[in-house]
């Protein structure tokens, strides 16, 4: 089987966003490595920050970029905390489920429930 080059495509410091990268370029059919979340059970504090590396094939590159983009472009725009049609709780901000990759909808309920209608 030939190897294919790989590109590195960004670095992150928490697993929290490795992961919500990872899930976001994964539901769009993109194979994701991780690189650099070997530490210690107790994680940055007591390593440190670290260099968690998202990584993808050279031929997905110019695609996981204009993904990366679009996400973060989302996430200036304020997403509400959310529920995604899985029934998982999304934190404020994050414009894809942890869960199951899935995409918020700005038509979909918000999780607050701090306005009541009369």
């Amino acid at each position: 089987m030939e190897e294919q080059p790989m590109a590195r495509l960004m670095v992150t410091e928490t697993e929290v966003d490795a992961g919500f990268y990872k899930a976001a370029l994964e539901g769009s059919g993109i194979t994701v490595f991780v690189n650099g979340m070997e530490g210690s059970a107790f994680g940055a504090a007591l390593d440190g920050p670290s260099e968690i590396e998202i990584i993808v094939y050279r031929k997905d590159l110019e695609a996981s970029q204009a993904i990366i983009a679009e996400l973060e472009e989302e996430t200036e725009d304020e997403i509400p905390a959310w529920n995604c049609s899985c029934g998982a709780e999304v934190d404020e901000g994050f414009g894809v489920c942890w869960s199951c990759g899935g995409e918020y909808d700005a038509g979909a309920e918000s999780s607050n429930s701090d306005s009541t209608s009369s």
